[in-house]
């Protein structure tokens, strides 16, 4: 059905949620032979991407109902070190104000993407996502209370 897409709404023009289209396989903790099977499988560019965003999200205290939108990229240097670029963005539910940040940087380990991702947030929250974020909070709030009232 190729011929029908007239547009690629990739980014930058639309970024996508947190860790979209990527899987992830839930084991108990204590099971040893699951995880090394998982450890098996892990695709650790999108381990790390995944990983750098959802600690964004983290930071902004967000979720699947907050209009926080991401695209990361990671080109590897060599096999321990890649350059990390996460793209974060935070839209206000009338679409009126938005604020959106790219950072990158090298990272050579889980903890480094994780702590660029939160890195990106608190610069999202600097200019301006706290408002947007609290401006949404409110509206939850108040829907809320409307519907309990009804």
């Amino acid at each position: 059905m190729g011929d029908r897409i007239t547009a690629d709404l990739s980014p930058p023009t639309l970024l996508y949620a947190v860790s979209q289209g990527a899987l992830a396989v839930e084991v108990r903790s204590d099971d040893n032979e699951a995880i090394e099977m998982c450890r098996k499988i892990t695709h650790r560019e999108t381990q790390w991407r995944c990983l750098a965003e959802r600690a964004c999200l983290r930071v902004l205290e967000g979720g699947c109902s907050v209009p926080v939108g991401v695209a990361t990229t990671l080109e590897w240097v060599d096999t321990e070190i890649g350059i990390l670029t996460l793209t974060g963005s935070v839209t206000s539910i009338d679409g009126q104000e938005h604020v959106e940040h790219t950072i990158e940087e090298r990272v050579s380990s889980l903890e480094e993407a994780e702590q660029l991702g939160a890195k990106l947030a608190k610069i999202l929250i600097e200019t301006g996502a706290r408002k947007i974020l609290d401006d949404i909070n409110v509206d939850r709030a108040r829907r809320i209370q409307e519907l309990n009232s009804t």
